[in-house]
């Protein structure tokens, strides 16, 4: 059995792990609307993904080059990232919610003797890697439409990309994705941006 199969087989019970993992954790209380937009959207996707590189040819696959298509995974995040900012989700909780579905994924795969295979394993982590990145960058877009008290906008920016850095790095450290891909990306821009920032007050 493929992993897209996989996946799309258990769908119910990998969504079911996953938001009993996320319950385990102090956080707010997501409203309906955002639990359906978040872990089955991304499951969806992922689904989407997988089957998408199975069509690809041999040396595409042993390539490990950019996927063909992003199956919407990015844009699917970014509105996940942005609706629990809404709901006071922290950063941190928004790299976890990513984490805990590629969790639910593995652990169930395990218990029930599904193999991944390299290639899948490959997909999946492509996947959770771009969902991690756009989901922080909106997050810290819509944070970036308050206004934190005391703060003018060059602190507020400094203080959004800080934010948004720390997050992604965690995400690198933890493992849940390699340091060549999208969230390390994030890291990257951030730290230009308050280098070119912090040049900026420097030089006024």
């Amino acid at each position: 059995m493929s992993l897209q199969q996989f996946v799309v087989d258990n769908r119910l019970e990998l969504i079911r792990r996953a938001r009993e993992k996320v319950a385990r954790r102090a956080s707010p209380r997501p409203t309906e609307a955002e639990a359906e937009q978040g872990v089955p959207l991304f499951l969806s996707q992922l689904a989407q993904a997988l089957d998408d590189e199975q069509e690809r040819n041999p040396e595409q696959k042993a390539s490990r080059g950019p996927l063909p298509k992003n199956a919407n995974i990015g844009r699917g995040a970014a509105l996940h990232g942005q609706t629990l900012r809404q709901f006071g989700f922290t950063i941190d909780q928004v790299v976890h919610d990513y984490g805990d579905v590629c969790q639910a994924v593995t652990e169930l795969a395990d218990e029930l003797h599904a193999p991944i295979t390299v290639t899948e394993f490959h997909t999946l982590n492509w996947c959770l890697d771009n969902a991690i990145a756009r989901a922080v960058t909106s997050w810290n877009a819509e944070r970036d439409k308050t206004h934190e008290e005391g703060l003018d906008q060059l602190d507020l920016s400094l203080l959004n990309l800080v934010s948004t850095a720390t997050a992604s790095f965690e995400a690198l450290r933890s493992g849940r994705v390699g340091i060549g891909g999208a969230t390390a990306e994030v890291v990257q821009r951030c730290l230009v941006e308050m280098r070119s920032l912090l040049s900026g007050r420097k030089r006024g």
